[in-house]
């Protein structure tokens, strides 16, 4: 089984650009090449920043081009979101009890739960007591099953100074849940536009630089330098006991040769 991890779209409105990019151009180059290479996904998830600064247009946008993408997609909101015009577009989505955009799908043995990381008018996320509730419930009720978490805020430090601050406030909290469950196999991120891969608390993480602009990762400067290079997105395999996640950049190469498999 395999799933796409998409993340920080950053649409803005038609006309306008980005750090002089066009958004919506960069995610149709991931969608067109997920659905050319690998059709066989069985979901596609979109880690958060959907949109640069909540419009509701931007959110249409991305409405209408998932129209036309036949593979099922799950959308998370992220620090550049807003929950009221997301839902104004979306309304579909689904919500817990308490109206945060967090919810799970169960894919055979397999758990995947999308988190609602947003603290509106912060720099970090956050997941308050009613989301870390909703949290403890859904891994308990999944203690038979593998778990993978996808959410817009790392949960721990990730080594660049730029982001001290500006990843999850209370990432204990979330870390004791996800090590006391014992199944859970990966968390996947956005947020930093830098590609980086590891553990916390021994639980395997990746980070996408997502598909509008990236960051040069600097491990010694608070500043952020914003670059252009190629969009890009994850693929997720689970094969019995493997978990393997393979970075794919959406940029169009020449085949140079084809070797045969023997």
């Amino acid at each position: 089984m395999m799933i796409a991890h998409i993340t920080d779209p950053h649409l803005v409105r038609r006309q306008e650009t980005l750090f002089g990019l066009d958004p919506m151009h960069r995610l149709d180059r991931v969608l067109t090449q997920i659905q050319r290479d690998y059709a066989d996904v069985r979901l596609c998830v979109i880690s958060g920043d959907l949109t640069d600064r909540a419009d509701a247009e931007a959110y249409m946008m991305l409405r209408e081009r998932l129209t036309n993408f036949p593979i099922q997609t799950r959308l998370m909101l992220g620090n550049h979101d807003d929950r009221a015009e997301f839902r104004s577009v979306f309304r579909d989505t689904a919500a817990d009890a308490h109206g945060f955009i967090q919810y799970f799908d169960d894919i055979g043995d397999l758990r995947l739960i999308y988190l609602d990381t947003l603290a509106p008018g912060l720099t970090e996320g956050k997941l308050c007591e009613k989301r870390l509730s909703w949290l403890a419930e859904t891994l308990t009720a999944a203690a038979d099953k593998d778990v993978a978490i996808f959410t817009h805020y790392p949960f721990r430090r990730i080594g660049l100074p730029h982001f001290e601050g500006m990843l999850l406030s209370n990432p204990d909290a979330v870390m004791s849940l996800l090590k006391a469950h014992g199944r859970v196999r990966h968390i996947f991120c956005g947020h930093v536009h830098v590609s980086m891969s590891g553990q916390w608390d021994g639980i395997p993480f990746t980070v996408s630089a997502g598909t509008a602009h990236q960051i040069l990762p600097d491990f010694s400067s608070r500043n952020a330098r914003f670059v252009a290079t190629t969009p890009q997105f994850d693929i997720a395999t689970l094969d019995g006991n493997s978990f393997r996640v393979t970075r794919v950049e959406a940029e169009e190469r020449k085949v140079l040769a084809i070797s045969a498999g023997v």
